[in-house]
Formats: structure tokens, sequence, C-alpha cells
């Protein structure tokens, strides 16, 4: 492992206990909870890799699961997944760590936009359902996108009735495997002029099988330490987000454009007004790619035999804990 920022300790809260049957994760009102009645707030990270596929790897997934443990996270968020492949180590890797699992069901093949076209047809609704056969069965799958930044301008808006018949078609599917009803989601652009309109389009409908469960922003508006909860845009999302009527949390969040990244607006989050109306966040991401966002990074490969003593992150004092 390589660096990380000790800021990224406020990210998440440390309180845990040893799992043995991790309890699983529903929709009641504009909140989560848990099966044993605790409101469930989201204090994870994107979790991608380089793979097509990150949950195959279960001695990898053993060693982020644990790390995101000792900085307190218990989420993730997975982009792509082959429904084919056998993810029993990593679920429960991450599930021992009391982490669970929000996964996006499309691929690269199977957007419900393509290109500038958008459809639902019947080989992406047979691709989406193959993915929640296999992860219905692991107690800390906690949701499924339907998309990810499928609407970015108002052009994009014909995409919007599809979204809903995705979310209709898997929950239906859900229903007739006789599955536990697992929250089916959407993680939005932040882009003000479809914000508004497209979050209550999707979940304004009074029957609850025809509207999301969850939704979802990826919002990269708080840039550097100047920024606060006014002038960085949060008070107008809180504003639009008030007495919305399914959790609504960041799906993706945080900004490097002006450095250092300090992750203070988990702090907002997290506080009043905003933590009475979102569930939580996602900071973008784990692995450090081109883009600079990772908060850690990956060394070269060692045979297993090798102790791997350097494995320390960098300015991380272990006795320095936050809670919200």
């Amino acid at each position: 492992m390589g660096a990380i920022s000790p800021l990224i300790l406020l990210l998440f809260s440390t309180l845990y206990v040893t799992i043995q049957a991790l309890p699983t994760i529903s929709v009641v009102g504009s909140k989560f909870f848990t099966s044993d009645g605790n409101q469930f707030f989201v204090k994870g990270i994107a979790y991608q890799l380089i793979e097509d596929d990150p949950l195959v790897n279960t001695t990898q997934c053993q060693l982020d699961a644990a790390l995101m443990k000792e900085l307190g996270a218990n989420a993730i968020r997975v982009y792509h997944v082959n429904a084919a492949d056998n993810h029993d180590g990593c679920m429960a890797a991450f599930a021992d760590a009391g982490i669970y699992l929000f996964v996006d069901a499309d691929s690269f093949h199977t957007y419900v936009r393509m290109g500038t076209e958008a459809s639902w047809t019947q080989d992406k609704s047979k691709s989406y359902r193959e993915v929640v056969d296999a992860f219905q069965q692991y107690p800390n799958t906690a949701g499924f996108f339907i998309g990810n930044e499928v609407l970015n301008i108002l052009d994009d808006q014909d995409a919007a009735p599809y979204l809903l018949t995705a979310a209709v078609d898997l929950k239906a599917h859900i229903a007739e495997q006789g599955y536990r009803k697992i929250p089916i989601g959407y993680s939005a652009t932040d882009t003000a002029v479809l914000r508004p309109m497209l979050q209550y389009y999707l979940v304004c409908r009074p029957n609850v099988t025809e509207r999301l469960d969850f939704y979802a922003l990826n919002s990269y508006e708080w840039c550097g330490q100047s920024q606060n909860y006014n002038t960085s845009g949060y008070f107008a999302l809180q504003e639009e987000a008030e007495n919305y009527p399914v959790p609504i949390f960041f799906s993706e969040d945080g900004c490097n454009t002006v450095p250092p990244r300090t992750f203070n607006d988990q702090a907002a989050i997290f506080s009043e007004p905003m933590v009475s109306t979102w569930s939580g966040a996602m900071i973008y991401e784990w692995i450090e790619e081109l883009n600079h966002y990772g908060v850690v990074s990956y060394g070269p490969p060692l045979d297993p035999s090798v102790q791997d003593g350097d494995r320390v992150i960098q300015g991380y004092n272990p006795t320095q804990k936050c809670a919200r």
C-alpha cells in the first residue's frame, strides 16, 4: 500500500462489532435501516480497481476490507461485475469487516444510454437480472444502481422513462423470485438544470413498485479549503433534497482540482441540516488512477510468503479516530 491522506479519517465512523450474521439493509420512508432496527448512514468509497470486476480476487479484497474497516468505512460502490464469476470470497471479506455493497447492475455493453441512443431491451433486462441473481444471496448487498450519469444535459431527457422501466423490471424480478426487497436506485450527475426535475420524476409516484427506492448524486462541488456549506453549493443541494420521500445520498463526492483535498465536505454531510436529510456519502475513490482521486496506491505484487511490513499509511496515527 502507498500513501493516504490522514484527513480521510474524517470520512467514516469507527464503531464496529465483530460480525457473524450481518443485518440486511432496507428502505423505510426516507431512510435506510438495518434489519435490527438501526438507521444506516452510508460511509463508503468507490471501489473499482483496474479490473472490470474487483470482487473476484479474494486476497486483495481481504487486504482492502481490513484497511477500510480500520478507516471506518461501512460501504463500497462497485461499477462493473461479471455475474458469472464467483464472488463468495470477496463478499465474505467485506461482510466480515461490516462493509455493505451498492453495485451497478449495468455493464459496458448494457448501459441504458449507449452513445446517443437510450433504450431498455430484453438483452439489457437479462443482463441486469443476472447481476441481481448473483448478488441477492449476500446479506451485505445493500442496493443496486440501474444507471450512472445516464442523463447529463436536457437533450438526454428521453432516457428518463427507460430508467423507470429498468427499475420496475428489476423490482418485478426480485418479487417473482422471492428475493428479499433489495433497494433499487440511480446515480445521477450533479447538473443544476436537471437535478431537481429528475430526482422527483424518478421517485414521486404513489405506487412504490413504479419508482426508485433511493436516489444518489455524484457531486464534485466542494473544492479546496476555502469552500464551505454555502459557497460550495451544498446549501442548494440541501434545499432541493429537503422532505425527499426516499433515501438520498452522495454516490460519488470529493474534489481534487484545488489541492490539498481536505474532505471537509464530509463534516457538512454528517452534521445538521444535511444529516437529517442525506443518508451519507461515497467518496471517490479507493485505488489511485490517472485522475489522482485514489486514496491508496497499490505497490508491486508480492509473493504470498513475503510479510508486507511496510503497509503503513503515511501520516496515519492508529490512535486517531473520529466519529460523527
